[in-house]
């Protein structure tokens, strides 16, 4: 016998139950979850917006303020998904884009849908906005992004809606 290390697996599922909190960032999923607001925070010194939000300015190191943010920007980069989780399966493909909402100064990595994914639907400073779905838990997976032109199509799904 040699000293070889063999791994000997087996297959196993583990369920875990919890509960954590949002800290600093909770408005963020809270508003979203009750009000359908997309919030950024602005700094207090330089005046920078940020999106996704940061309790303190990532430039200067100073405080910053809420800020509600425009549910309309534009598609900074994307790619196509073709593999994801379950939370998504049914709408393979999608994209995923950076997105920089009107009024922000950084751009939000989030889910861009489109009823027609070509790569003519995913170009760098197409307009897009933001959707809802009815049912939310204030997660990130709670709202995506959908080319202007297909907007009222998607809110008038019976499982989507407009924003605030």
């Amino acid at each position: 016998m040699g000293n070889e290390f063999e791994a000997h697996q087996i297959r196993d599922k583990i369920a875990i139950n919890y509960r954590y909190t949002m800290g600093g960032q909770s408005k963020f999923f809270l508003e979203l979850m009750r009000n359908k607001k997309i919030l950024g925070t602005k700094c207090k010194k330089c005046g920078k917006v940020w999106l996704p939000p940061r309790i303190n300015c990532s430039d200067c190191y100073e405080d910053t303020d809420w800020v509600e943010m425009e549910q309309t920007g534009v598609i900074k980069i994307s790619t196509i998904v073709w593999f994801t989780t379950s939370e998504f399966i049914q709408n393979i493909p999608y994209a995923c884009a950076f997105i920089k909402l009107d009024g922000a100064d950084t751009a939000i990595m989030q889910g861009l849908f489109s009823e027609n994914l070509v790569p003519s639907k995913l170009k760098k400073d197409q307009r897009v906005r933001a959707v809802f779905k009815k049912e939310r838990e204030g997660l990130m997976t709670d709202f995506f992004f959908v080319p202007m032109d297909e907007y009222e199509r998607w809110i008038n799904k019976p499982e989507f809606e407009g924003g605030a």
